[in-house]
């Protein structure tokens, strides 16, 4: 494995509005501590995957998907993003359930991340890395009860050494609110998480410091003062408890340092199975979860509790007044659909980093923890990552400010931690498998995110054709086949495409079968124009055409055929294989040249995905792409036909007992246009 971590200073403007109080008017006035975007990069077998830590209150998921394009381009295949949660910022949109980051903020942001992870890629050099978890006394408190409760706080933290045992670097997770300064500070600071890393930092080692599971933990009950000090000295506690030592000599997490005495017992977890060999950093792995707003009648039951708090503090009393405030807000918005959030989960080496999109209760936290370790490998919980929905409590809560404005329903938090353990659950599952079932989905999300337009173009395109009484012409070569295949002859297919093939011109032109048996027949100049005449292709009629390199020979000439005889094309191709310097080298233009819609692939130059030695690439990812956008094509392009009253001329299963009447039906219904399939 590969790390490395950059650093960028996060810019504030004079009087922009700050976030974190529901009670604060003021604008920034000055600065207590700058304000720091950080990214660490973890690279090895074949991903890289790129944390980047904000000092902001929060990161909503607008934002998180810019920054994500934006470090796609630096060679950074999967990203995260997470807040501090400092209240000590600029605000960031962090009302429940998520607002969109103001503009000028979010163009800072993203310009800051993309500066930390070039910083950060530059720096990446050969890294092992451990786990270590130590309870930390006084630290913090359950800020949802009026007086203190006391509590040995976890804290955990991913350490970075080199191939030599010397400690580079380590990220740790603190679950705690970074709420020392008041609510009247106009000063921006990272605040608590700041302390803690200027109290970590020594010598050349870089400190990331996040934020955990911190929803109901702050210092409300713990501090001793309110300004830069106390940061200072409660980010020494922190320091004075967390060993940063190389790792041990099998790189595998060693029971913590500290054994609190008023903690909770912990789980017993087996020995960590080190039979297997571990891929250094897999693809992250979402849980996708539907949490329901609350209704109004839970919200009208929470106001009534929450009016009577006479026995609290005054700043207790006016914090309540604040939550019965969003509550009546949340009440008045009248939400009815659902909240849709991903709780991710990333395997690096032999620890696991899960992400929620919220303020989870430290108990939710600890209950992932416990639950998703099956192997004995540390799991680390991450907060306000990758979005922000708002306060995720647990089960029972008593009403708290916490519970006020928490947008959802009760019982949310619980869902969100069966959500993260599907997501642990999912991303080990692949590391003792297959890398390849591990970049599958991630891959799938890649072409969903960005190709939906170009396939949308493209069912109108198809739909108009079959309107007009034409069919969906498919061409391809080569394993391309398999998916002009899967839009050809099969059940809950369209009966309305012909597939057309170099073997057309065996079977229905004469050809010497040897002939088409060779592999580089497909360059062939003049195949193209001898199977667009065995076809006959009608005017009306679209063309699709499947091809990943998009340079040979009978590709590009189909493609300029269909457009000489008035056809619109589809091209499907991968446009990183037909840019790539390594592309075997043509004259002339590419399938992606001469089409009307161009769809990509989002495959590889060369296909091939898993490098398994140096030279040797395994895992090609074309055909699996393209069979899903060919699916997805086609049914938009039946939901376009339903749109305009049409029928839908669509095959079911021959071994269905009506299936073969009503599949001759189609075939007659297309005689002359559609070829059946050979058995």
């Amino acid at each position: 494995m590969r790390a490395g971590h950059g650093v960028e200073p996060l810019d504030v403007v004079a009087g922009e509005a700050m976030g974190g109080y529901a009670d604060r008017t003021a604008g920034v006035f000055g600065t207590l501590d700058p304000l720091e975007v950080h990214a660490v990069t973890f690279a090895g077998d074949g991903h890289r995957f790129a944390l980047v830590v904000a000092d902001l209150v929060c990161v909503n998921a607008d934002v998180a998907a810019r920054i994500r394009a934006a470090v796609r381009d630096l060679g950074v295949d999967s990203c995260w993003v997470a807040a501090t949660h400092t209240h000590a910022s600029p605000e960031a949109g962090c009302a429940p359930g998520g607002a969109p980051t103001p503009a000028s903020l979010a163009e800072r942001l993203v310009l800051a991340s993309a500066g930390a992870v070039r910083a950060a890629l530059a720096d990446e050099r050969d890294a092992r890395l451990h786990a270590v978890r130590v309870h930390v006394p006084a630290l913090g408190d359950r800020r949802a009860l009026p007086g203190p409760q006391a509590v040995d706080l976890p804290v955990d933290a991913l350490v970075v050494s080199s191939g030599a045992g010397e400690v580079m670097g380590v990220v740790a997770v603190s679950p705690v609110h970074p709420t020392v300064l008041p609510e009247t500070n106009r000063e921006v600071s990272a605040d608590l998480t700041g302390g803690i890393r200027r109290a970590l930092q020594a010598g050349d080692r870089w400190v990331v410091v996040a934020t955990g599971a911190a929803g109901d933990i702050s210092t409300r009950h713990t501090r001793r003062a309110r300004d830069r000090a106390e940061i200072d000295r409660l980010g020494a506690t922190v320091a004075e408890h967390l060993p940063l030592t190389a790792p041990p000599q099998d790189g595998l997490e060693r029971p913590s340092v500290l054994a609190p005495a008023s903690a909770r017992p912990q789980p017993s977890l087996p020995a960590p199975d080190t039979s297997r060999v571990r891929p250094s950093v897999l693809t992250p792995v979402s849980a996708r979860v539907r949490l329901d707003p609350k209704r109004p009648e839970d919200l009208a039951a929470a106001l009534a509790e929450a009016a009577d708090a006479r026995d609290a503090g005054e700043r207790h009393r006016s914090v309540l007044r604040q939550g019965r405030a969003i509550a009546r807000d949340l009440r008045s918005r009248g939400r009815t659909q659902p909240y849709e959030i991903e709780v991710e989960a990333v395997r690096l080496g032999d620890v696991t980093l899960v992400a929620v999109p919220g303020e989870l209760f430290l108990d939710l936290g600890e209950a992932v923890r416990a639950r998703s370790a099956p192997d004995g490998s540390p799991v680390i919980v991450l907060g306000y990552t990758n979005g922000y929905l708002g306060y995720l409590p647990s089960r029972g809560t008593p009403t708290s400010y916490e519970t006020l404005v928490s947008p959802v329903a009760e019982g949310s938090g619980e869902r969100v931690v069966e959500a993260a353990v599907e997501a642990v659950a999912a991303s080990a599952r692949p590391m003792a498998e297959s890398r390849f079932a591990a970049g599958a989905g991630a891959l799938v999300d890649r072409v969903l995110a960005t190709q939906m337009p170009a396939i949308r173009r493209a069912a109108g395109l198809v739909a108009d054709a079959l309107a007009a009484g034409g069919v969906l012409q498919t061409f391809a070569t080569g394993h391309s086949r398999a998916v002009a295949l899967e839009l050809t002859g099969r059940a809950g297919g369209l009966a309305a495409v012909s597939m057309l093939a170099v073997k057309d011109l065996v079977m229905f032109g004469g050809v010497d079968p040897a002939l088409v048996l060779d592999p580089t027949y497909e360059r062939t100049p003049g195949l193209a124009e001898r199977i667009y005449a065995l076809a006959e292709p009608d005017p009306a009629d679209v063309f699709l055409i499947v091809s990943n390199s998009g340079i040979n020979a009978a590709i590009v000439e189909m493609a300029q055929l269909a457009r000489a005889n008035g056809h619109r094309v589809i091209a499907l191709t991968s446009l990183d294989h037909t840019r790539s310097s390594s592309a075997r080298s043509v004259g002339g233009p590419h399938l992606a040249d001469l089409a009307d819609v161009v769809i990509d692939n989002c495959a590889p130059a060369g296909d091939a995905t898993i490098e398994l030695a140096p030279g040797t690439r395994i895992g090609a990812v074309s055909s699996f792409t393209g069979v899903l956008i060919a699916q997805v094509l086609a049914e938009l392009v039946c939901r376009a036909l339903l749109e305009r009253g049409a029928d839908l001329p669509v095959f079911v299963s021959a071994n269905l007992a009506s299936g073969d009447r009503h599949n001759a039906a189609l075939y007659e219904r297309y005689r002359g246009r559609v070829r059946p399939l050979e058995p």
